[in-house]
This record gives C-alpha cells, sequence and structure tokens, in this order.
C-alpha cells in the first residue's frame, strides 16, 4: 500500500490542528464568557452608575436655578430649573429600566416620585409668586418645603450611586477571578498541545529522513568524488513514497546522463574536427591544393580507407565532374577520371544534390590494398558539394564498416563550409584571368586618351566658365530654397503651435461647460436660485474662453484682415445688460461699484458685428475689473466726442461716431507704455503679469478687431488715477425700408413661433417619452485620456439613462469593445496616447461586426481639416470640442434612431 510523504504529513498535520482547534475553542468559550461579563459591566452597571452622578448633579443644579430664580427674577435661572427638572425626569425612567435588583428598582421609582413631588412644590410656589409677587413668602415657602424635598432627592441619588459603586467593585472581582482561570486553562492546554506536536513531528521525522539519508549521502558522494555522468551509482530505495520516487528518478536519469555524455563527446569531437579543417582551409590560392588537403584530411577522420575528389567544370556546353584529388587510389586499377551529370553514381549524386550510401558491396567492386595486402570495403558513400543550391564537387569514400551517423553528420558541416571555399577560389581565379585581359586593354587605352587630352585641354577651359556661373546660379537658388524651407517650417510649427494650444486649451474646458451646464439646469432641485445663476455665469464664462480661443487660432487671420464678419442690427441697451449681468457677481466680488449707462439721444440699434463688439466689451471690462482693487468700474455709451474723433478721419468727417467707455479707478498705465499693451503678448511692464496674470493678447486682438469694424481703441490713463478704454465706431443704421421689412420679419417669425410653441406643448409628453425609451439602456463607449472629460460626459448621459463604458486609449477602446460587443455608439477622442484616434478608428472599421457602429469624433483641436481626416479615419460625425450638452445629445439621439443595416 502506498503511503506517500503527503499523506504522512496531512495525518502529522490535522492531528496538530485537531489539538490546537480543541485549545482555541476551550479558549472561545471561556473568553466568551469573561467578555459578556465584561459587557455586563460597561453596558449596565457602569451606564446606571453614571446615570446616578447625572441625577445627583441635576437635582442639586434645579435647586439652585430654583434659589437664583426667586432671588434675581433672571428667567434664564428659571430655564435652567426646567431643563434640568426634565432631564431628570428622563434619566430616572431609563436608570429604573437598567436596574435588575428588586431593591435598585424600589430606590429608582422612590426617586422618581420625590423629583415629582420636587416639581410639584416649586410649580405651586411659582403660581403662588406669579400671583401675589411676594418675594419673601416665596422664599420661605422654597426653605420650609421645597429645599428639603431638593435635598432628599440629592440624598436618594447618592445612595443610589454607592450602591452601584459596590456592584460594580464586586462584578469586576469576579470577572478577575474568572479571567485568571481562563489564562491558567490556556495555559496548560498549550503546553499539553505543544508536547503532543513535538512527538509526532519527531516520530513523522526519523521515518522521513532515514530514506533521506540514504539518497542525500549517495548524492553527496558523486559531488565531493567529482565523478562522470556515466559513473552514476545506483540507490537503493524501496519505499513506496515521493522518496522512493526521487531514489527511481535519480537511477534513471544516471542512465540518460550516461546516455547524453556520450552525446555531448561526439558533438565535440565533430565542432572541433569542423574547426580544425576550417582552419586548414584557409589562404589556399587554387582548387587542386584545397581538394587535395580535405581529401587526405577527411578521409582517415571518418575511418574510411579510400577516398576521391570531383570538381564540376564546364566541357563545351555540358558540365562535366572531373577527378581533382584521391586518398590510397591506384590509378590502373579504376580507369574512370570524369563523369558527366547523371552518369554513374558520381553524375547520379550530382544531378539529384543528394547523398547516397551504399552496403554490403560485391567482392569485386574495388580492392583497398597495403603492403600487407588487400580487400573489398563494406560500404561506399557519395556526398555532393553544394554552394548556393548548385553542386559544385563531389567526394567519394570507402571504408571497410559502416559509416556512423557522427560521421554522415560531420561531413555533411565540412561540405557546406567546402561549398563556400571552393566557390571563394574559383571567383579568385576568374578574377586574376580578368586581371590580365584588363591589363591588356588599359595599355590600348592608354593610346587613345593621349589622343584625347589635346581635346580636353580645350573643353576644360570653356567647361570652368560655366561652371563658375553655375556656382553662381547655385548659390543664388540654395539661398532661396532655404528661405523657402524656412517660412514653410515657421508656418508648420504656428500651426502646429496653434492646434496644440487649442487641444490644451479646450480638454479642461469642455468638462467645465458640461458640468456648469448640469449644474445650470438643475434637474434635481437642490440649487438655490443664486447658485443656479452662479453656475450660469461659470458657463458663460467658459463660452466666452471659447470664443477667446477661436480667436488666438484666428490671429492670422484677424492681423492679416480675412476673418469673417456677421453684421446685423445690435441693440445698444442689450449690450448693457449683457455687461451688467456677467460683470455684476465680479464687482459683488471684488468690492467694487459697478455702474452702466446709455446717453439719450442715441439710436437703439446700430449695424455692426454683435458677437465680436461683445467680445472687445467684454475683454475691456476683465482688465479693469483686473486692474482694480477698490473704487469703481463704469461702462458709459455715449457719442464719441471731439477728443476721441479726430484719431480716425471717417469718423472726423461723419461726426456720428459711437464710444462705449470703459473706465475704472485703477492702477493706472504710464504714458510712454500706453502704445506697448496693444502689440501681441504685451503688458505695461513685467510685473504686471507676474501680479495680475494674463497673456497680454487681448489687447492686440481687440485692437485689430476694432480696425475691422471700421472703429479704433483709444486709451486715456495715468498711473495710480485709473485708465478709460474707449471703443470708438462708425454708427451704421439700417435703412427705413430694411427696418420696415425686418419688422415684418420678426412679426412673422414671432407668429410661426407661437404656432411651434403651441404643437413643443402638445407633443412634448409624447416626445420626452420616445427620447427615454430610445436612449434608456443604450451602452456608449467614451474613448478619452483626460479624466475629467469622461467624468463630466458619463454624468451628462447617466442623466439619460444610458449605460456608459470608458476607455484612456486606442488599445484600451479595442479590449472594452471585444469584452462588450453590444456598445451602440462610441465617442472618441482623438489626440490620445499609444494608438490616436485615427487609428483607432480605421482599425475598428476593418473589424468584423463595427463596420457600421455609430462613432461621434470629438476633438479639441479645430484646424480647419480636421473634420476631413476624421470622416476619412471612418468616423460617422464630428463635433468639436468644448462641446455643447444640446448639440451632443441631438446628434447622439439622431444616430440612435438612425438604421445602421
Amino acid at each position: 500500500m502506498r503511503f506517500t510523504i503527503r499523506s504522512k504529513l496531512l495525518l502529522c498535520f490535522l492531528s496538530v490542528a485537531f489539538l490546537v482547534t480543541a485549545v482555541n475553542i476551550t479558549a472561545y468559550v471561556y473568553n466568551d464568557r469573561v467578555n459578556k461579563s465584561y459587557n455586563d459591566l460597561i453596558d449596565r452597571r457602569v451606564t446606571v452608575l453614571s446615570m446616578a452622578k447625572d441625577v445627583e448633579y441635576l437635582s442639586v443644579q434645579q435647586t439652585s436655578s430654583l434659589k437664583g430664580y426667586l432671588l434675581t427674577r433672571d428667567s434664564s435661572y428659571l430655564t435652567e430649573l426646567q431643563t434640568a427638572n426634565e432631564q431628570l425626569n428622563l434619566l430616572t425612567g431609563q436608570a429604573g429600566a437598567l436596574m435588575t435588583q428588586p431593591e435598585t428598582k424600589e430606590s429608582s421609582q422612590k426617586l422618581y416620585e420625590t423629583n415629582q413631588a420636587f416639581m410639584r412644590s416649586y410649580e405651586h410656589m411659582l403660581d403662588n409668586l406669579q400671583q401675589n409677587q411676594d418675594q419673601d413668602a416665596a422664599l420661605a415657602y422654597f426653605k420650609d418645603e421645597v429645599l428639603p424635598i431638593g435635598q432628599e432627592l440629592g440624598a436618594l441619588s447618592q445612595s443610589i450611586a454607592g450602591y452601584q459603586q459596590q456592584l460594580l467593585d464586586k462584578g469586576k472581582q469576579a470577572n478577575t477571578a474568572m479571567v485568571n482561570f481562563v489564562n491558567r486553562t490556556t495555559a496548560i492546554l498549550t503546553v499539553v498541545t505543544f508536547l503532543l506536536t513535538l512527538l509526532i513531528g519527531l516520530v513523522l521525522s526519523q521515518r522521513i529522513t532515514r530514506n533521506l539519508f540514504k539518497i542525500t549521502s549517495v548524492i553527496t558522494g558523486v559531488t565531493h568524488d567529482s565523478m562522470s555522468a556515466s559513473e552514476l551509482p545506483h540507490i537503493d530505495v524501496r519505499t513506496q513514497d515521493e522518496i522512493g520516487d526521487i531514489a527511481r528518478s535519480f537511477n534513471e536519469m544516471a542512465k540518460m546522463l550516461k546516455h547524453y555524455s556520450n552525446l555531448e563527446q561526439e558533438q565535440r569531437w565533430m565542432e572541433t574536427n569542423v574547426a580544425v579543417m576550417a582552419t586548414k582551409l584557409q589562404g589556399i590560392q587554387n582548387l587542386e591544393g584545397l581538394a587535395q588537403l580535405f581529401i587526405t584530411t577527411v578521409t582517415p577522420l571518418v575511418e574510411a580507407s579510400y577516398g576521391v575528389f570531383y570538381i564540376q567544370q564546364k566541357s563545351g556546353r555540358h558540365p562535366q565532374l572531373n577527378k581533382l584529388a584521391s586518398y590510397a587510389y591506384q590509378q590502373h586499377e579504376v580507369g574512370i577520371e570524369s563523369f558527366r551529370s547523371g552518369e554513374g553514381l558520381i553524375g547520379q549524386a550530382a544531378l539529384e544534390s543528394r547523398t547516397i550510401v551504399m552496403e554490403h558491396l560485391p567482392d569485386n567492386y574495388i580492392q583497398i590494398s597495403s603492403g600487407l595486402g588487400k580487400a573489398a570495403p563494406a560500404s561506399l558513400m557519395i556526398m555532393p558539394v553544394q554552394f548556393e543550391g548548385q553542386v559544385v564537387a563531389v567526394i567519394e569514400l570507402a571504408s571497410f564498416s559502416k559509416f556512423k551517423p557522427i560521421q554522415q553528420t560531420l561531413l555533411q558541416h565540412l561540405c557546406a563550409h567546402l561549398g563556400s571555399v571552393i566557390s571563394s577560389i574559383s571567383g579568385r581565379m576568374q578574377v586574376e584571368q580578368l586581371l590580365v585581359e584588363s591589363q591588356v586593354l588599359t595599355e590600348e587605352l592608354q593610346t587613345q586618351s593621349e589622343e584625347l587630352r589635346g581635346i580636353n585641354e580645350k573643353l576644360e577651359e570653356q567647361y570652368k566658365n560655366s561652371e563658375q556661373k553655375t556656382k553662381e546660379l547655385e548659390i543664388t537658388k540654395n539661398e532661396l530654397e532655404e528661405k523657402a524651407k524656412q517660412l514653410a517650417l515657421s508656418s508648420q510649427y504656428k500651426s502646429e503651435f496653434l492646434a496644440n494650444m487649442s487641444h490644451e486649451l479646450r480638454t479642461p474646458l469642455n468638462s467645465l461647460l458640461i458640468l456648469s451646464n448640469i449644474l445650470a439646469d438643475n434637474k434635481d432641485g437642490n440649487l438655490q436660485e443664486n447658485q443656479i445663476k452662479y453656475a450660469q455665469t461659470i458657463h458663460q464664462s467658459g463660452h466666452d474662453l471659447l470664443q477667446l480661443i477661436n480667436d488666438i487660432l484666428d490671429l492670422s487671420k484677424v492681423e492679416s484682415g480675412k476673418i469673417e464678419l456677421v453684421k446685423g442690427p445690435v441693440s445698444l441697451m442689450a449690450v448693457l445688460e449683457t455687461a451688467e449681468q456677467q460683470f455684476a457677481p465680479v464687482a459683488r466680488q471684488k468690492g467694487l461699484t459697478f455702474t452702466v449707462k446709455l446717453d439719450a439721444g442715441l439710436p437703439e440699434t446700430i449695424v455692426t458685428d454683435e458677437q465680436r463688439l461683445l467680445q472687445i466689451i467684454k475683454n475691456l471690462l476683465s482688465n479693469a475689473f483686473k486692474f482694480t482693487e477698490s473704487g469703481e468700474v463704469k461702462l458709459h455709451i455715449h457719442h464719441a466726442n471731439q477728443a476721441l474723433l479726430p484719431a480716425h478721419n471717417k469718423l472726423l468727417a461723419s461726426g456720428s461716431g459711437i464710444a462705449f467707455s470703459i473706465s475704472d479707478t485703477g492702477i493706472g498705465i504710464p504714458r510712454d507704455k500706453q502704445s506697448l499693451i496693444f502689440q501681441a503678448f504685451q503688458q505695461a511692464d513685467g510685473t504686471t503679469n507676474r501680479k495680475y496674470g494674463g497673456t497680454g493678447l487681448g489687447l492686440s486682438i481687440s485692437s485689430n478687431i476694432a480696425e475691422l469694424l471700421n472703429g479704433h481703441i483709444v486709451v486715456n490713463s495715468d498711473t495710480g488715477k485709473g485708465s478709460m478704454f474707449s471703443l470708438v465706431l462708425l454708427c451704421e443704421q439700417p435703412e427705413e425700408e430694411e427696418e420696415a421689412q425686418s419688422l415684418v420679419e420678426l412679426e412673422s417669425a414671432a407668429a410661426a413661433a407661437d404656432r411651434h410653441f403651441t404643437n413643443g406643448l402638445q407633443v412634448s409628453e409624447s416626445q420626452d417619452e420616445l427620447d427615454g425609451a430610445i436612449w434608456e439602456g443604450k451602452k456608449i463607449l467614451i474613448v478619452d485620456d483626460d479624466m475629467r472629460n469622461i467624468y463630466a460626459m458619463t454624468i451628462a448621459l447617466e442623466s439619460k439613462k444610458a449605460t456608459v463604458l470608458f476607455a484612456e486609449n486606442g488599445l484600451s477602446c479595442l479590449k472594452v469593445l471585444k469584452d462588450h460587443p453590444d456598445v451602440d455608439l462610441i465617442l472618441m477622442d482623438i489626440m490620445l496616447p499609444e494608438m490616436d484616434g485615427y487609428e483607432t478608428m480605421r482599425t475598428l472599421r476593418q473589424m468584423p461586426g463595427f463596420e457600421l457602429l455609430p462613432i461621434i469624433a470629438l476633438t479639441a483641436k479645430a484646424m480647419k481639416d480636421d473634420r476631413d481626416k476624421c470622416i476619412d479615419a471612418g468616423a460617422s460625425d464630428y463635433i468639436s470640442k468644448p462641446v455643447k450638452l444640446e448639440q451632443l445629445f441631438a446628434c447622439i439621439h439622431s444616430w440612435l434612431t438612425a438604421d445602421r443595416w
């Protein structure tokens, strides 16, 4: 029966585990009793004792509070009295519920009744005091009637506290005795368990180590005596366990090592001879010497007695194998000096490019002789020598014994190297022959070159003149090409910078706009009205920042005057309201006064680009608040006065300019720096940027946009006295007919809007149900490396009850889709690490099952051709960051409802 070490150890460990478990169970039972005893002490007795002391304190407090009220008539004492009495009633009830002894129950009941008597007594006294206002009588009643009850109440609480302290002390003594008993019992059981474990371990180890000693002694002897693999001894262990398996495996290993040792010796023999032969073949200059050296060395090396070396050479149109060298060869007995391809065994081996081995040769095949006699060989081997797949030679060997496999392998290695040597020597000999022929031709060419030298001298002078002109043209060409490269490189750097800047700014702005929009919507209804306004202001500021980013990207267009303007009627009052709504919270936060003013006599509307106008005004107001620490900021829309008009010829001629003046009481600008601030990336001085921040780009963009709006910006400032920036525009008003037409169009649009609104009311409920049914349960995968965007987008999509998955790069996207092939739509960011959005979409479109999966590309790079790149890469749609939730929801809705198949 097989009884393994595992079974032995398992039996031992089970015995020890049984003993340890018994000790632990015993310790657990007694520890549980100790814990319950401690819990009784802590949860009940200590709590009752603490309540009793609180009752004692409250009884004294209510007596003192009542006395203080009688003496001072201060209502705060009366409040303290009522509070103490209520707490006292509550504590007496709780303490009574925790007490279990009959005597403590009676004491608790008596304490409660005494407190009720105290309360009735002082309420009666207070009623009399309120009716007759006799303070002396109230004090006398207090001393004779109320105070004794209060003193009795204190004595009762002291008695209960003392009794509870005695019970607590007795409980501690009993608990200590139980702990000591548990400790003694655990110690005794631990010692018994240790002794039994030690005994079991000793018995088991003696039975295991006895056979292990036999094995280790054999292995140690092998190591110390440095035996070879063929001399490993036999281990005599017959147990039916793992030690017996080790002994049997060792014996089998010894047999295998002996076999491998023989193979290793043969391998070393072969490698040594290959290296020796390679060394011998070095430096040989002709084929005859090579053939003789090879056949002379190899024949005895493989224990052969006869050898012939045939080289393949061309004879007319057909190749032929000619005998080049031999070993132990008697020419008069064998008359064949050459073979053609396919002729005899030599030709057949060359034709088929294979080795031919023959055994049991006939007696009259060939005779190998020496001085003492001759005999026929037992085996014959014919081996072709190849180079690059072509046979270049054939070796024939004969031996009195069979060729061993190791000998055949050695010949194959040697012939492989021999082919390259033959090719090298043959090539060298051909080169030498060609060299001789070239020397003859060289002599003939020297004669002809002498004749041409005279002609060359005449042409050389003409060539030098033309070469000088060519060099001058080449220099000019290189200079132009270098400048063109620099311009192209500069343009490329600028485009890459603007694209990267757009990405870096739009990425955090995306999450800001989404989250602020969600807060402003307040769908949960848990925000206050002012908090909603704050969220709306944050959202609006984010949109303004987005507009500024767009302006940075279009900076080159602004400077070249190619930016597109969208002119239309602009309400001056709406401009004031927009500015006041956005900057009033900023003024309150900084403690500044912000006023807006619109002069009378101005037209209600002017014709200009509203977006660009508001951009300039917001930028000037932002600067005013930034550089003003106290005082006032003011926006004043008025007619341009003569001090402002001379700066612009057209305005001076028409006299109809309108000025948007922003004044402040801030730090001001030195006069020598007022022209510098309108340059890009410039501020008044270095300290301004460090203290107030900013890029210095806003005024430069504003100035250029003002010129495009047919206006200009005027600055008037003194250091320490504040500044006033005025945007002066030519007042263009719509003609009367255009105004009338506009009114008609507005009325028509209003009527259409009313009809449309009557219809956003009739179908809103059914449309909401349809939208909910479309969104609910849909799986949307967000691929973005910015966790802020993932967080914001997840909140927005989960509000539609969609299931959201996310991946941080393209590779992770492919893995998520592999685990979730039922994804309904992907929101794909383009600028991703490792594997960008373009490559990811191309890969997805080639994967089975994802050819028609809707993919909406989201990118913070807003360059001209980004949309086309995304669509070409496989995107279904394109949205630039930062994303507007309404636009995103509408786009997702359209693709979720589209027929994919």
